[in-house]
């Protein structure tokens, strides 16, 4: 099933994740090896197997589903009905009774029923229409390395202690989204990007004292970077540190 040319939305990311998972243990069965769902699910997503990993990104695939049955509750009645019971299916497979089942036995049951609702949810796409921003592999990639490089510098840095963990972590939540963009797309980078400029308002004492000093304004600038990125409407924040204070912090 091509995705290429779906709308994107939350209904193409779910779809995609799904099908790395289906292309993974169709893979073991072609080569007839005996995998749980559990073995298959983190193959597909190339993490640890381990139960508190497994675990951990299941959680965030659930957020995923929740963002998606918020997001149909646009669409015309009729057609949420339906989507709210595929996406009911999709919870029950993926539910704990079924995380050591073999893959086989999911397979089949998903060749009979296509309990997964792919075409349910290549159709959602359809509907939902254009309503994310793509964020391609080498805009991550960059974001990454900045995010890591920055971090670096903040932790060796000579800023006070109280705004050096602020900074710190604010980047730690950045890597955590980026880096599981699949799951939380680009407006779950954009909304933590957000809330770390919120976190700099609040704490603009701090803030101003060391506004001058170079990881502030890098960190700045990667918050410009990532909202130029991630917004379709870019929201622009000013080139230099002293005028993007003005706008963004209370006066005094």
């Amino acid at each position: 099933m091509d995705t290429q040319d779906l709308p994107n939305n939350s209904a193409k990311r779910l779809l995609e994740i799904l099908l790395k998972i289906n292309y993974r243990g169709n893979i073991a069965l072609s080569e007839s090896i005996t995998e749980s769902f559990m073995m298959v699910f983190c193959n597909a997503l190339d993490i640890e197997e381990t139960s508190e990993i497994f675990y951990l990104q299941l959680g965030k695939l659930f957020i995923l589903i929740e963002d998606l049955e918020n997001d149909i509750q646009k669409l015309p009645k009729l057609k949420i009905k339906g989507y709210e019971k595929s996406l009911q299916k999709i919870k029950q497979w993926f539910s704990e009774e079924h995380h050591n089942v073999h893959w086989h036995v999911v397979n089949e049951h998903l060749r009979e029923s296509d309990s997964l609702g792919f075409h349910m949810l290549y159709n959602c796409a359809i509907d939902l229409g254009e309503q994310e921003v793509i964020i391609n592999q080498e805009q991550l990639t960059e974001l990454k390395a900045q995010i890591s490089s920055l971090l670096e510098k903040i932790i060796e840095s000579d800023l006070s202690q109280p705004l050096k963990s602020l900074l710190r972590e604010k980047l730690i939540e950045l890597r955590k989204v980026v880096k599981d963009y699949q799951f939380y797309g680009a407006d779950g980078i954009r909304k933590i990007a957000e809330e770390s400029l919120g976190a700099l308002i609040i704490n603009s004492s701090e803030v101003k004292a060391e506004q001058d000093k170079k990881p502030v304004q890098d960190f700045f600038k990667l918050l410009k970077d990532i909202l130029d990125i991630a917004t379709k409407t870019k929201q622009l924040l000013p080139e230099g540190i002293g005028e993007t204070l003005k706008n963004i912090l209370p006066p005094g």
